[in-house]
């Protein structure tokens, strides 16, 4: 093994933590533990300019600030001038041009989804362009290509036949909350149904997160359970659009909008208290806050669709995500099924031990390796 096994491209530091950020974190996480324990040579973390976001608590691993710029144009213009001839590793769907069309200078490129392809509405037309004329590149010149899910590996298969069963394009889970605190979680009392008293949503507000089937769902709960409350945790995405359901008066004082947060203990706080949490999205390629919720034992209500499907197994009390009164009657019979709640509570917490950061981060090394 090389002294210098790989090098992170460490762009994600500097964004709000969102889904594709909170991947990145967690397998950043993972490497520092893994070189600290001399598991592995110490890699290369290359960060832009500007403030970190949530700064990491990093034990090994010490980030270079490279170049002047910010954005994709550093990703693009200065983060490849600062690369060795080791693995680049790119977690965040994009990688650099010129980096992919030179020889011997591997690239590995984390794509979470082609969700722009799948909803073109959802985004701005300079958006579009500019994954549009990027992604077809990536994922030819990338020696690996990995994403996080079954679904999702068929899906990027399908609109880029090239990749069809190329040994190129694989896939590898996303795990739950943090390793060590998904173990003190399931060491720990798991609360009962009558100590949770809200239902909840994590994630962005969004059309292609059914952001309008949640809050018909959150207001249709809070009209028939007048002493239970609702609690959303996100934003609106600027990209994505937001969408406005208006709110009854009558249920106003139960339904609590947090905003984004970035402080994971916090949510881990809000999960082990609701009685469920309700994900009817309409799509999704390997999503954190099912299994996060089913670590403290939250049953989820969650859609259909396949990636929701591969990933909360059994667990999970399923609804169609464009029938209010699908996700309604889902609603109702965890919430009055007797010992349906308790079984579906059980079974999200084995559900979620199936998950590890650990394991994804290890599967990625083994593509830098295979890479070479």
């Amino acid at each position: 093994m090389a002294d210098i096994p790989f090098t992170l491209n460490g762009r994600f530091l500097v964004q709000s933590v969102t889904g594709v950020q909170r991947v990145a974190r967690e397998a950043l996480m993972v490497f520092d533990q893994m070189a600290a324990a001399g598991e592995i040579p110490t890699p290369r973390l290359l960060l832009p300019a500007g403030e970190l976001v949530a700064p990491p608590d990093l034990q090994a691993i010490r980030p270079e600030v490279v170049g002047t710029r910010t954005g994709h144009a550093w990703e693009q213009l200065e983060l490849p001038a600062h690369c060795g001839t080791e693995p680049l590793l790119c977690l965040g769907n994009t990688a650099p041009l010129t980096r992919l069309m030179q020889r011997g200078r591997p690239v590995v490129t984390m794509v979470h989804d082609l969700s722009y392809k799948y909803f073109p509405a959802a985004y701005d037309w300079k958006f579009r362009a500019f994954y549009g004329a990027l992604m077809p590149r990536i994922l030819k010149r990338s020696e690996r290509v990995v994403t996080v899910s079954h679904a999702e590996e068929l899906s990027i298969a399908k609109h880029y036949p090239f990749l069809e069963g190329s040994v190129r394009l694989s896939f590898l889970q996303n795990g739950g909350i943090p390793d060590a605190a998904a173990q003190a979680a399931f060491a720990a009392p798991c609360p009962g149904k009558e100590a949770r008293g809200y239902g909840i949503y994590v994630g962005s507000l969004t059309k292609r997160k059914n952001a309008e089937g949640v809050l018909k769902g959150a207001v249709a709960f809070l009209k028939a359970y007048p002493k239970m409350r609702f609690v959303v945790i996100g934003s609106t995405g600027a990209s994505f659009g937001g969408v406005e359901v208006e709110i009854p008066d009558d249920v106003k004082d139960r339904l609590e909008f947090r905003g984004q947060i970035n402080e994971a203990q916090k949510i881990y706080e809000a999960f082990a208290g609701a009685r469920f949490l309700l994900f009817p999205s309409f799509y999704e390629a390997s999503p954190l806050p099912p299994i996060e919720a089913m670590t403290f034992g939250c049953p989820v209500i969650s859609s259909t669709i396949p990636s929701l499907k591969e990933r909360c197994g059994e667990a999970a009390l399923y609804c169609e995500a464009g029938d209010p009164e699908s996700v309604q009657a889902a609603i109702r019979q965890l919430m009055d099924e007797p010992g349906l709640w308790e079984a579906k509570s059980e079974a999200s917490r084995a559900q979620a031990a199936t998950y590890s950061w650990r394991a994804q981060a290890e599967g990625l090394l083994a593509l830098c390796e295979a890479a070479r």
